[in-house]
């Protein structure tokens, strides 16, 4: 019995490693894949933020997300891009092929944001709404107020990348706050333009203000009094010709022509 026990402890224990094909280290980077979904992940420190310590609570987080896509973890203090979310985006395509389901969380030291992206059809899980809100969420820790926790900032958006691709819900404080700031402005500017509406009264015609000079006359006392009499010659005119003019034109409208975007990745960051 108790050799039957130690078999199926072994059989299980040898299954549960080889979901994960061999993780490879040199230097800074760590890379695997979940053999049963084929996903991908790698985590390249190369700005060396993360303790050796503790990458491997970082890595069991990460492989979650494999469950649902690829997923990075990049950090960097130098890059030739002008952007982080190009940087993003090109080391994302450069590890798993433009287009592949996956994402890609960066701290970018060079120009001090932190950004997360997403191809694929994990784009439509994590918009660009959710991938703010991520970072909004904990661009915090990566800050002189938290003594630079990269680990705890990778930590809580891979968490929250997790939440999010099960179907869970995320705190979205700060787009709360936008909106209601522009509710409050949408309502501001209705009450002004209806108060402006009430101010003004209808403005009256001009028949309207002839008839309202002119609705009373009285004549008191009335006399007819003979002054005098003058006559004056006037000869008949020889004819006049008349004359007409006329004129007319048009105007042409115009048109606009609308835009299109398409991306093949969404996207959101925050400076820290």
């Amino acid at each position: 019995m108790l050799t039957l026990f130690l078999l199926v402890t072994v059989l299980v224990l040898s299954s549960s490693s080889n979901v994960y094909a061999t993780e490879t280290a040199a230097n800074y980077n760590l890379s695997g894949t979940n053999k049963s979904t084929g996903y991908e992940y790698i985590l390249e420190d190369s700005a060396n933020f993360i303790d050796d310590a503790v990458k491997g609570k970082l890595i069991s987080q990460m492989k979650k997300t494999t469950e649902y896509c690829n997923i990075a973890v990049v950090t960097t203090t130098s890059h030739p891009y002008g952007s982080t979310e190009s940087y993003a985006v090109n080391t994302f395509e450069g590890y798993f092929g433009t287009g592949a389901n996956g994402v890609i969380f960066v701290i970018d030291r060079d120009l001090n944001e932190i950004y997360l992206a997403c191809e694929g059809s994990t784009q439509r899980t994590i918009p660009n709404s959710k991938c703010n809100s991520i970072c909004d969420n904990t661009y915090i820790y990566a800050t002189s107020s938290h003594d630079y926790d990269y680990f705890t900032c990778c930590m809580e958006t891979i968490d929250q990348v997790n939440t999010v691709l099960a179907g869970g819900h995320i705190s979205q404080p700060l787009r709360y706050i936008s909106s209601i700031f522009i509710a409050l402005a949408a309502g501001m500017i209705f009450c002004f333009v209806y108060a402006l509406s009430l101010s003004k009264g209808r403005k009256a015609k001009s028949n309207e203000l002839m008839g309202a000079a002119f609705t009373k006359v009285e004549i008191q006392n009335a006399r007819a009094r003979f002054m005098n009499q003058t006559r004056h010659y006037s000869p008949q005119s020889s004819g006049s010709s008349g004359g007409h003019s006329g004129g007319g034109g048009h105007s042409g409208g115009s048109h606009s022509g609308g835009g299109h975007s398409g991306g093949g990745h969404s996207g959101g960051g925050h400076h820290i």
